[in-house]
């Protein structure tokens, strides 16, 4: 077989010419054609090197070498506007947020945590889409925008949740609070709530339901900011089970 290889070997270079050829031409015309057959729909995908996990609207916006994820977030429309639902049964929270227009990125920044504190489960943060890649594609070393935060913590030694804010100082910042901590009742579980004042303004909501404390947070430059009164919609359609 070696020799009739060999024996023809003057017909190999425009064999391999040709499937050079055929291959680049796939490649040019898949690359063409990327963004007319990019799916528009919400992925969640997994930087292996960080363990980072974030949401992409758009298929061809996932980097090259990152994990797709199952997912099964719906999309649907509300007063002419496209949303979609995030739900995790294992933590009992379910919430809304607004895609288009002017819409929200979903990231989470779970693998931030597991040096600070093995208490988080869950960290999410909701930022607006244009200012979120504005920041990416950012020379210069900037604070990240304002944003609606939901954080999960086990409520290891079962505090209640005046008690955790009380404890858990470097997180509930409850030394920066511009106002009286109230306790309230917020979907049938002890909570409270209060607001902070530093970078940005934040009202905060700290909610202990199942055994987990949900800290939900609100941040915002002004009162008037849409992302404040987003976030004030947003707590309407939030639920824990």
């Amino acid at each position: 077989m070696l020799k009739n290889l060999y024996k023809n070997n003057n017909i190999i270079p425009t064999i391999f010419f040709i499937v050079v050829f055929v291959v680049i031409g796939f490649y040019f015309f898949i690359d063409k054609d990327r963004g007319e057959n990019c799916i528009e729909i919400i992925t969640d995908a997994r930087d292996p090197k960080t363990g980072e996990i974030k949401e992409f609207s758009n298929l061809c916006d996932i980097p090259k070498g990152w994990d797709v994820l199952e997912t099964d977030r719906e999309q649907f429309e509300r007063n002419n506007q496209s949303w979609t639902r995030y739900r995790n049964d294992d933590l009992g929270v379910r919430f809304e947020y607004r895609l288009d227009p002017d819409g929200y990125i979903l990231i989470d920044s779970r693998s931030e945590w597991v040096n600070e504190n093995k208490d988080v489960v869950e960290s999410l943060h909701l930022f607006n889409k244009k200012e979120y890649k504005e920041l990416l594609e950012s020379d210069i070393p900037r604070e990240y925008p304002p944003s609606i935060s939901v954080l999960i913590f086990k409520n290891a030694k079962n505090y209640s949740v005046k008690e955790w804010i009380e404890k858990e100082k470097m997180i509930s910042n409850i030394e920066f609070a511009v106002s009286e901590i109230e306790e309230i009742d917020f979907l049938g579980s002890p909570a409270v709530k209060y607001k902070i004042s530093g970078l940005y303004e934040n009202e905060i909501l700290v909610v202990l339901n199942n055994g987990l404390i949900y800290y939900i947070d609100g941040a915002y430059l002004q009162e008037d900011s849409q992302i404040r009164k987003d976030f004030v919609e947003m707590l309407n359609y939030f639920s824990l089970y």
